[in-house]
């Protein structure tokens, strides 16, 4: 993210948080980043408030930021809407989907995750893009779109990765990172340190932060790798886990 762009940022999330804090209720705000909770989390703890997220399923990568009193719960303002296309003479992939939004002159930050299946697609929109959308978004490269607002979340099917058996001398997060992107620990420790690298979608730049079982992490131009199972120590002293390996398409 550019300099000026970042702050920016900062200061919407900023004015947010301060506008939580005075009136003393939940305020939204627009789609965030993985990279960018960090912002968001930093302007909430200034503010004295709380800041919670949500992308309209668990695997979501982009989420929505609200900013509320601690003793009040967060409000969500985002709406599902769907695409759907004719899959019998195209095919449309993500790619086409969010050059075909930008070109519509879509702010990103007002939507989230774009899931694309066979002949429908998924988003996770703000309000007032969804008012938009079913009049504007018609077309996707060679597709034909058809999107309307969905009552009710869709049943999103998670992503299936390669698994990975292995062992590891601990569960630093080089260490794991070395297994999952097959990598010395060197190249995976001088990646980690370039910032490229986040767990649970928060940027980590500590080479020996201590992974738990269940924990995502996601490497910028690779792909996530999920550590799924850690089992006992093996006799020479290492951890055999099991990887789960999401390639970047």
């Amino acid at each position: 993210m550019r300099q000026d762009a970042q702050e920016q940022l900062a200061l919407r999330l900023r004015q947010a948080a301060e506008r939580a804090d005075k009136l003393a209720r939940p305020i939204t705000a627009r789609f965030l980043t993985g990279a960018e909770r960090s912002l968001a989390i930093h302007e909430a703890r200034k503010a004295g408030v709380s800041v919670s997220f949500d992308g309209g399923w668990p695997e979501a990568e982009r989420v929505q930021a609200c900013f509320h009193p601690d003793d009040e719960e967060p409000v969500f303002t985002g709406v599902w809407m769907e695409a759907r296309w004719n899959a019998k003479f195209v095919s449309v992939d993500h790619r086409a989907l969010l050059g075909s939004l930008m070109a519509l002159g879509m702010d990103r930050a007002f939507f989230g995750d774009i899931i694309a299946q066979e002949d429908r697609a998924y988003l996770y929109v703000l309000p007032e893009m969804a008012m938009r959308l079913p009049m504007e978004w018609n077309q996707a490269g060679r597709a034909t779109l058809t999107v309307t607002e969905l009552d009710a979340p869709p049943a999103i099917e998670p992503p299936k990765g390669a698994l990975l058996h292995d062992t590891v001398a601990s569960l630093r997060l080089d260490s794991v990172l070395a297994s999952g992107m097959k990598l010395s620990r060197s190249r995976a420790a001088e990646i980690i340190r370039q910032g490229s690298v986040m767990v649970e979608h928060m940027p980590e730049e500590r080479v020996d932060r201590l992974l738990e079982a269940g924990q995502l992490i996601s490497v910028r131009g690779f792909g996530r790798v999920c550590l799924k199972e850690v089992g006992s120590p093996t006799r020479k002293d290492r951890l055999p886990v099991t990887l789960e390996v999401f390639s970047k398409a």
